[in-house]
């Protein structure tokens, strides 16, 4: 969102709303009774009863707006108006607070559209004493009807991509049509969030959608989930402090999309950029493990089991797309990848999937790579043979694990889309929602396949990423029945194959 204004307002009142009611009492802890809020693009309808205006402007926190408060403020909202303009409606529901609302401007292929961006409610002079409205982080899940299969989705959300040409007038009374609200744009894929009335039937609106002749491509908003490793061991990692690369080397870095990271003195300087998607306002962390476990091992901090050639010093930009439960969205994913564009990674790691294929997904990572990043995927680790996505997308190094001994790990997923086969256990500091000790899966063998293509791309700066990715498949040490075979795809990254790589 760019162009931001603020509107503020100390100890206002204002007259009630034509057309409906509005009364507020000072009081503390009453008690919640059932009620509506419907945030839809600049209208504002409200039907409430001695409701906590904490609880209100939570569902304001749902469709997208950063709420912030002296939590001490609660009085009971009584409201009762339908499509009211959102300015007039908020000056009135906060008549009797102190109060400071931001405007921003989202950009879009239709124009930029205002919206709501922040509610600050506050004691007078007190500004200082807000914080976070108190609330899930997380995200919200359904499992939905899409496509004549069961998936899971972002509640209450949809992503929309208009046709070349589409006005922004034209936008609105769409959006007003499905009862929509957009929270968020990704201009160079041409993409729209947008935040339905909750309850809304989502395959009614995927029909309108569908049916609306200005609309090119429109689907949920997908939920993927971290791809867990397992633990194997007891293990005891050995690590060594990160080295910054040598004055005039070319350095490619790994962009890691997944559970966050944790603070580790061994990486020292290898992060060179971090972004929290979850909640963009706060520094990078990770409650998971998952995220700092492949920041390891793509950076060269921690070697592999079995591994003759060690991985070596590698930067990285982790990025936190998981939420605390292990989940992401679809935009939260591709808006990742545009900043990891953004701050020159030259390989996109992703070591997490789903069985649910997404079209706009699959067009971020043609963007991707045609700004010459390598996008590597885990390959899953449950051995269904079922292709497992992004690592089937199109433009995507799909990766199946090895034992240390070189052999197809037994949890391994397999099938056609599988591209190659790589080392897969590590010993590692850092659990996954556990013990440190030796983990095994394809997402390590993603991020330890990660570090062997940034090593490659620092040696050739000015290879392409379909470069990279053929120099790779044609170093792979040939396995099982040759290329094309569903276990080790084109072949095993060991020792000498790393070394034909990398000569």
């Amino acid at each position: 969102m760019h162009g931001s204004t603020t509107v503020a307002r100390w100890r206002r009142r204002v007259a009630a709303i034509a057309g409906g009611s509005f009364f507020a009492v000072a009081c503390l802890g009453a008690t919640p009774t059932p009620f509506e809020v419907r945030v839809v693009d600049d209208t504002l309808s409200v039907h409430s009863t001695d409701v906590p205006l904490q609880d209100v402007l939570r569902r304001f926190q749902e469709a997208g707006v950063r709420v912030r408060m002296d939590l001490r403020i609660n009085p009971p909202i009584t409201a009762d108006f339908d499509n009211r303009d959102m300015y007039k409606a908020l000056v009135a529901l906060l008549a009797d607070c102190d109060y400071a609302i931001t405007w921003a401007s989202v950009d879009g292929p239709a124009g930029p559209i205002k919206r709501i961006a922040e509610i600050q409610v506050f004691r007078p002079g007190e500004r200082n004493s807000t914080q976070p409205l108190p609330g899930n982080a997380n995200l919200t899940r359904s499992q939905e009807s899409v496509r004549a299969r069961s998936s899971l989705i972002v509640k209450d959300e949809v992503l929309v991509r208009l046709r070349h040409g589409a006005s922004l007038k034209v936008f609105k009374a769409l959006l007003a049509q499905i009862g929509g609200t957009v929270t968020g744009s990704l201009p160079r894929l041409g993409l729209y969030r947008i935040h339905l009335v909750p309850g809304s039937s989502l395959k009614d609106v995927l029909n309108q959608l569908a049916a609306n002749s200005d609309v090119e491509a429109a689907e949920p908003n997908y939920v993927y989930k971290d791809v867990a490793p397992q633990r194997a061991g007891d293990g005891q990692a050995q690590m060594r402090v990160w080295q910054v690369p040598p004055a005039g080397s070319a350095a490619a870095a790994v962009a890691i999309l997944d559970t966050g990271l944790m603070s580790e003195p061994q990486l020292g300087n290898a992060v060179v950029a971090s972004f929290d998607a979850i909640d963009p306002d706060r520094p990078i962390s990770d409650t998971r493990g998952h995220g700092t476990q492949m920041a390891l091992i793509a950076s060269g901090v921690v070697p592999l089991l079995g591994d003759s050639a060690s991985a070596a010093d590698v930067p990285v930009v982790p990025i936190r797309v998981f939420d605390d439960n292990g989940y992401a969205s679809s935009f939260g994913l591709m808006q990742s990848m545009l900043f990891a564009i953004d701050h020159r990674a030259r390989v996109i790691s992703l070591s997490w999937g789903s069985d649910t294929d997404s079209q706009f997904i699959d067009d971020a990572i043609a963007y991707a790579t045609g700004q010459g990043a390598v996008v590597v995927a885990a390959a899953g680790n449950e051995p269904t043979g079922k292709p497992y996505y992004p690592a089937a997308c199109p433009n995507v190094l799909a990766v199946s694990a090895l034992t240390p001994n070189g052999d197809v790990w037994p949890s391994s997923n397999y099938g056609s889309f599988v591209s190659m086969s790589a080392p897969a256990f590590a010993d590692l500091p850092v659990g996954y929602n556990g013990p440190a000790g030796t983990y095994a899966g394809t997402s390590i063998a993603t991020a330890y396949t990660a570090n062997a293509i940034a090593r490659y791309l620092a040696l050739h700066p000015a290879a392409t990423a379909a470069q990279a990715v053929t120099a790779l498949t044609q170093s792979l040490t040939p396995a099982g029945s040759g290329v094309g075979d569903p276990h080790y795809g084109a072949g095993k990254l060991d020792g000498s194959a790393l070394a034909a790589y990398l000569k």
